[in-house]
Parts: structure tokens; sequence; C-alpha cells
């Protein structure tokens, strides 16, 4: 893989699905965090925001509140949107 997979688009990850697999089924994951899926879906928006300039404001809101739900703290929210915990509150809480 050329990029990591934090830089690849959706698009490029299903391209590269079984290079991707390959990936997880060798690296040892006990060394990274693990985050609730909700985390992952409410990043994936947030990117997707960021690169067409478009943020889809009610999707957010709830991607947020299904973190929040999932036990994601503020200030784990707020690294995913790019925005300090007391801003990411402030605005979703």
């Amino acid at each position: 893989m050329d990029k990591t997979l934090q830089q690849m688009s959706v698009e490029e990850m299903v391209d590269n699905c079984e290079e991707i697999a390959y990936y997880f089924e060798s690296v040892d994951l006990s060394q990274y965090p693990v985050y609730p899926a909700a985390d992952y879906w409410l990043m994936c928006a947030a990117q997707r925001a960021a690169a067409t300039g478009n943020p889809d404001h009610h999707r957010i809101r709830a991607l947020v509140a299904d973190a929040r739900g999932a036990g994601s703290s503020w200030g784990r929210i707020g690294e995913l949107l790019d925005m300090t915990a007391e801003a990411a509150e402030a605005k979703f809480g």
C-alpha cells in the first residue's frame, strides 16, 4: 500500500480490500487502542465533510450521539472532529 489506511478514501479501501485484510491478519492489533465502531462512522463523516466542504450537520449530530452512547468521551469526539472537547460538547452536547 502506498498510502496509510487513514489516507485512503472508501473507494480505495474497497479496491484494496484483499491487501487490507492481509495487513490486519498479519499485524498485532493488541498494540492499538480499540474504539467503538460509532467513532469510525463519525470520523468518516467528518472526513467526507472536510473533503467535500459540505458537512451534513444532521448526520454528524446523530453520529456524535451514537459515539457518546457507545461510551466515547468528548475528548475523543473533539479529536475526531478536529476541535477541543469543550467545543464538541458545546456544539453537540
